[in-house]
């Protein structure tokens, strides 16, 4: 087996068990198989040991490699379809496909978190909300904050599933709240509306309004989901979801 060096690119742990995702899947390391060593996978890959044991970390959980008591590592039986968080890019289009997912998660979540939260829930919520707006009102990145903000909802729910599913793809999800931040950057008018936006789900999840908090969610990830698409050409237009239709319309 041989790879390919990544020590050029971000998003090194995540790259590297890409790479090494990628082998299993075609084939070059086979079930069963054990894994060269660390120093060997960080020669090949250009990058630290730290790295590989990051990326290595990655594919335990997934359930890809499996660890053997003084052995080593070695390659399990790919039998099942797996959601691989190293697998996921960023790309115009799956930046649209995280919108649609998340139309699907937070609008439930949200609702939930109306009726389930606590007051340390809704603590979390407004300190995420302060952070955000107080990034952005000095300039400062903020997307950080902007992915607390909805973890928070999500825990809020009471519901574990909802915020475990947000935490696996919160790497490449931040990577999207931010590729969709530098089209926006500069733009007053996209900060007002996302501030609204988070003001509006806060006070009816305060309020303890589920139809209304899932309403307000939905706006705000049919906004985003607009103002993305308008500014997406490649590929030609792709039919979307009904809902964020919807809120297309209504906003126009």
């Amino acid at each position: 087996m041989q790879l390919s060096s990544i020590g050029s690119r971000p998003n090194l742990a995540n790259d590297a068990a890409a790479a090494l995702a990628k082998s299993i899947k075609t084939g070059a390391l086979q079930p069963g198989a054990r894994l060269p060593s660390e120093t060997e996978l960080a020669r090949q890959l250009g990058v630290s040991r730290p790295v590989v044991r990051e990326a290595i970390a990655y594919l335990r959980a997934d359930g890809i490699v499996e660890s053997r008591r003084g052995l080593g590592l070695f390659v399990n039986q790919q039998d099942s379809l797996r959601l691989r968080r190293a697998e996921i890019e960023v790309s115009e289009q799956s930046i649209l496909q995280f919108l649609e997912f998340r139309l699907g998660l937070e609008v439930e979540a949200a609702q939930l978190a109306s009726l389930r939260h606590a007051p340390e829930d809704l603590a979390r919520m407004e300190a995420a909300d302060a952070a955000l707006n107080a990034a952005d009102d000095i300039g400062e990145e903020s997307s950080q904050h902007d992915l607390a903000l909805h973890l928070a909802i999500a825990a809020a729910a009471h519901n574990p599933l909802f915020l475990n599913v947000l935490q696996f793809v919160s790497s490449p999800l931040l990577n999207s709240i931010q590729s969709m931040r530098a089209k926006d950057r500069g733009e007053v008018s996209n900060i007002a509306i996302r501030r609204a936006d988070h003001a509006a789900i806060l006070d009816r999840i305060r309020a303890r309004d589920p139809a209304g908090a899932g309403e307000a969610m939905r706006k705000h990830i049919g906004e985003s989901y607009r103002r993305y698409a308008a500014q997406v050409t490649a590929g030609g237009p792709k039919p979307i979801h009904p809902a964020l239709q919807a809120t297309a319309t209504q906003e126009r």
